[in-house]
Formats: structure tokens, sequence, C-alpha cells
């Protein structure tokens, strides 16, 4: 186990959490988890996150002289890997607090590191961040933990409504995932059963192929414009399109969850949170498993190098979060739902609100896994993938019990 601050570039600082099985490097800029890698099965470590060809390096956009490229997106210029969009998820737009950033305030501020260190009672390695609206008058405390011998990286949040009005918000989470890990030929998974589309004009610059504004249970035969349906889980090469599909996570579940297998590299990322039936009194609910196929669709800098020009993006985002599809806050209200769940979240005056959230990343021995699972299960040193009579084995601690235990300790002392 090992932890360490380091500096990425000039006044770009950064944090790596390991252990024996994997490596998280995390950025101050944005909070971005830019690396989770782990020892492939034919050696050499392999990062299964997404480090977009646009991502800067300098201080932030607004020094950079090439700031248009970005569109004056502070999240665009530093994007890159996992990361918590909040209060926002979408669009840009002005609100009575100001600009509602992009992909939220969280993903284009910088967080601010306050403490990190080892763990007594479980050996892990811990740091506590925290990013905070002084308009708005909230505050978000991240505390991210990696365990012994378990390949996984665990993120609490706590959000905290220093207001006098209730907060609300999208509370949503991204795992963009790309090369060498993402190729043709992966499998995805999730817990959602019952899928939406948004509408054709939710991305920037974007060619879509899914029918629009539309629902459906089985996202192996997902509608076509054009007619006829199409498997979305199969990762197909570049295509020259970008769709955005959103599923709810069933009312009943105890665990949600999203899946991408590479069946060549035998390695599997496996998300994880606390599902509906399983929240706590002072947990926010994640509703909904979140799929951006980014599959070379995007026309627009910083995607293509010209306006116009070929996407130089492939990539998935397997994210999940309570959001209404990528519309934002713009129009919604705190009562607003699809698919049966609520898209947004509130939180009253002087509370405090908690999500858990985790990334596994891992080799697995039988190869039939490759040809996907059927069912999760949770046991009690981790979380079993099924196929008939093979399985792949995750060690992990599905309950986030021992974070929450570091969490309540590490809260006591603020």
């Amino acid at each position: 186990m090992d932890i360490r601050r380091l500096r990425l570039w000039e006044s770009r600082n950064a944090t790596v959490l390991s252990n024996d099985l994997i490596r998280v490097l995390l950025e101050d800029q944005g909070g971005m988890a830019l690396e989770l890698s782990a020892i492939a099965p034919q050696g050499g470590r392999l990062n299964a996150h997404l480090i977009p060809h646009y991502r800067g390096t300098g201080t932030s956009v607004f020094s950079d002289e090439n700031a248009d490229y970005w569109k004056n997106s502070p999240y665009l210029y530093q994007k890159g890997g996992s990361y918590f969009s909040f209060p926002n998820y979408g669009p840009a737009y002005e609100s009575e607090q100001g600009t509602q950033e992009q992909s939220g305030l969280t993903a284009s501020s910088y967080w601010m590191v306050e403490r990190y260190g080892t763990d007594p009672e479980f050996g892990g390695v811990w740091l506590m961040s925290m990013v905070r609206n002084r308009k708005a008058r909230w505050m978000v405390r991240k505390i991210d933990m990696l365990l012994p011998n378990q390949p996984v990286h665990y993120t609490a949040i706590f959000i905290t409504n220093n207001a006098q009005d209730d907060l609300v918000a999208n509370t949503t989470w991204n795992n963009e995932l790309g090369s060498p890990f993402l190729e043709s030929g992966c499998v995805l998974n999730a817990s959602a059963n019952l899928w939406a589309t948004g509408s054709d004009t939710q991305f920037i610059g974007a060619t879509s192929r899914l029918l629009p504004e539309t629902q459906f249970e089985d996202w192996k035969k997902a509608p076509l414009k054009e007619g006829g349906t199409v498997d979305l889980t199969e990762v197909p090469p570049p295509i020259g399109k970008t769709d955005f599909i959103t599923g709810v996570v069933p009312r009943t579940a105890n665990l949600g969850w999203a899946s991408v297998i590479n069946p060549r590299q035998q390695m599997v990322y496996f998300s994880f949170f606390p599902g509906p039936a399983a929240l706590e009194e002072d947990m926010l609910p994640i509703n909904f498993n979140n799929f951006l196929f980014d599959y070379g669709g995007r026309s627009e800098t910083p995607w293509a190098f010209y306006s116009g020009g070929m996407s130089q993006q492939y990539s998935l985002n397997c994210g999940s979060g309570t959001n209404h599809l990528y519309n934002g806050l713009k129009e919604a209200q705190s009562s607003d739902a699809i698919l049966g769940a609520e898209t947004t979240v509130t939180i009253h005056p002087g509370e405090t609100k908690s999500l858990y959230y985790a990334s596994a990343f891992a080799p697995y021995d039988n190869n039939r896994i490759g040809g996907n699972f059927y069912t999760v299960e949770q046991v009690v040193e981790g979380i079993v993938l099924k196929r008939t009579k093979s399985y792949a084995f995750i060690p992990a601690d599905s309950t986030f019990h021992c974070l929450k235990l570091l969490c309540k300790r590490l809260l006591a002392g603020e």
C-alpha cells in the first residue's frame, strides 16, 4: 500500500494511491481519476481510463491562448478518466448563482487536498479533498480509498447545503474508458432493465444513430433512426456516431452496477454502488446507468481538430447517477422524473447527504466470461459475475463497510 503526492505539470498536482493490484492517479484539477490501472494477463500495466487527445496541461483554459479550441470550458480542458458531476450534468448555462459549468462545477474546479494517509484498522490508503461554491453556499467533500488485496477504487461523497433554500441538483459519476482497454469486441452489461434516449441536440456537433426520445427494454435491440435495431452491448469499431442512453436501476436492487469486459485481454471494468433498496437515511440515490457511446460522432473542436472535421475520439462513458439524460438542470424541477425515477436530488438547508461509488479493474481466469455474464451476486468477500456454471470473482467490499467506518472517523475530527 502506498500514497504520495506529485506534480504532473506546472501548477497541476495529483495524488497516487496504489496496492498490489491497482494504481489510481487523482488530479486536483476536477478531481479527475486519470488512471485506474492493473497488470494484464499478457503482462504490462493497462490503464482503463480515457485520456483525451485534447486534454490541456496548462494552469487553466482561461490562461491558454487557444481557449476557443476548448470552447472556453474548464471541464473540457482538464477532462479525463473518472470524475463526479455536481450540481449540473449537461451543457453549461446561466443561473441566478452565475454560470452552471458544463458537467458540473465539481468537474471544472480545483479540489483542495485536506488530508491523506493510511488507515490502521483496514490497512488501506485514503485521500480527503474538498470543493465549495461560496456564492451558492454548498460544499462537496470527497474521500477516496484503496484496500489491501482488492482491485477497487472506493469513493465517498458528502454534500453539505449551507444556504437557506433547498439545493436541487444532479449527482452523476462518469467513468470514461478508452484505448488500449476499450476496443471493438468489448461487451457491456448493467443493472438497468428499461432504457431511454434523448433528443438529437444534447451534444454539440454529434451525429447519432439511435431513434431519439424513445424507450426500450432490451438494449440488445435498440431502435435505429433508419429502422431496424442494434445490439448496444457489443462495442463496434469507430462508426462515426455518438449516442447517449440512460437506464433506470431497478427499485428493488441492493446493488447498482455497470461493466465493460474486454474478452481478448481478459479484463473487466466493473463499477458499483448501493442500490435503491440498500439506501440508508443520509444517503442520496443513484437512479440511472448512463452510457455515452462516443464512437467517432463529434465533428466540433476539441473532439475534432477543426470545426466540421473528423472526430479523433473513440471512447465510452459508462457512468451512473441521478440525472435527466444529458439535459442538465436548466429545465429541471425537484419533481422531475423519467422511467419511474427522480432525475434530481434535493438537499435541504443545513443537511449533509452522502454518496458511495466504486470502480474495479481486474483480470479474470475463465474465458467464458468474455461472452458476458447473466447475474451479479454479492458475497461476503466480494462480487461474483455468473454465466451459468462459469463465474468471475472480484474481491471487494460491496456494502462499503470499511469506507463508511473510515469516513465516520475522518469526519468526526472536522
